[in-house]
């Protein structure tokens, strides 16, 4: 005869390996997470049910608003709409810098779309809209990445290599942990550092999904494109956990 008192053993086991599945700050930092790409891309294929037309609202409304973002920054600076070859200079640079502050918040809200379907929150597809008051942040984070990359690849390329996969979580990090650009950009590379070579491989393989989605047609990117934004959410997500305030680290 079951006694109706008991807890609930077995709902409570399962949340608990849920919550498992979640990672935190101080773990990334010490290596404490797993980079299993079978069942990254397993669960992430799993979730793109029911979330595709999410994901790729958000990349029609990302593509959309950065069109009309490097339009009006070719407006702003005097560039040629028509004739890319005579733009360039000051005038050329300064739109770039405009285009990469405006659209930084886009990018970051087409990752954190695919961040929250892997923590099974809510979220649409205008979430490409919702992090604009982290433009500054997430503007001097990139122009960052991209000088110390760049610098990377000059000294013998193996650096800029390393650099590129070690900022890979940068910008959810200014997003959804609140940090600031070097911050999140040390936190990002201290966290990739312990399992470098696993998440390198992880980026080969996710490349070559979108690559084989791209030459089947382009239809193989309906699954192709969703699937790997929510692999990326999962890694993430295993990584780092879920929003909270910024401790100190």
């Amino acid at each position: 005869m079951s006694d109706i008192y008991n807890a609930p053993q077995a709902e409570l086991t399962e949340a608990s390996s849920d919550a498992s599945n979640f990672g935190s700050i101080p773990k990334a930092l010490a290596g404490d997470y797993r980079v299993a790409i079978g069942d990254t891309l397993s669960e992430a294929w799993q979730r793109t049910g029911g979330n595709k037309g999410t994901i790729w609202l958000g990349v029609i409304l990302y593509t959309l608003a950065t069109i009309a973002i490097s339009v009006i920054a070719a407006m702003i600076t005097g560039q040629s709409l028509t004739d890319p070859s005579e733009n360039g200079g000051v005038a050329g640079i300064l739109s770039d810098l405009i285009v990469l502050a405006a659209t930084a918040p886009l990018s970051a809200g087409l990752i954190m779309i695919g961040i929250k379907i892997a923590r099974d929150e809510t979220v649409s597809g205008t979430e490409v809209f919702a992090h604009f008051d982290k433009m500054l942040p997430l503007a001097i984070g990139m122009v960052l990445m991209y000088l110390l990359i760049a610098v990377g690849l000059v000294l013998l390329v193996l650096p800029g290599i390393y650099l590129a996969i070690g900022y890979l979580m940068m910008t959810p990090l200014i997003v959804d942990k609140n940090m600031g650009p070097w911050q999140a950009l040390e936190t990002s590379r201290k966290a990739v550092t312990k399992h470098w070579f696993a998440i390198f491989g992880f980026g080969i393989v996710v490349f070559l999904v979108y690559l084989a989605g791209f030459l089947a047609l382009l239809i193989g990117l309906i699954w192709a494109i969703p699937l790997m934004s929510i692999a990326y959410g999962v890694l993430y997500r295993n990584m780092f956990g879920g929003h909270e305030a910024n401790p100190d680290v």
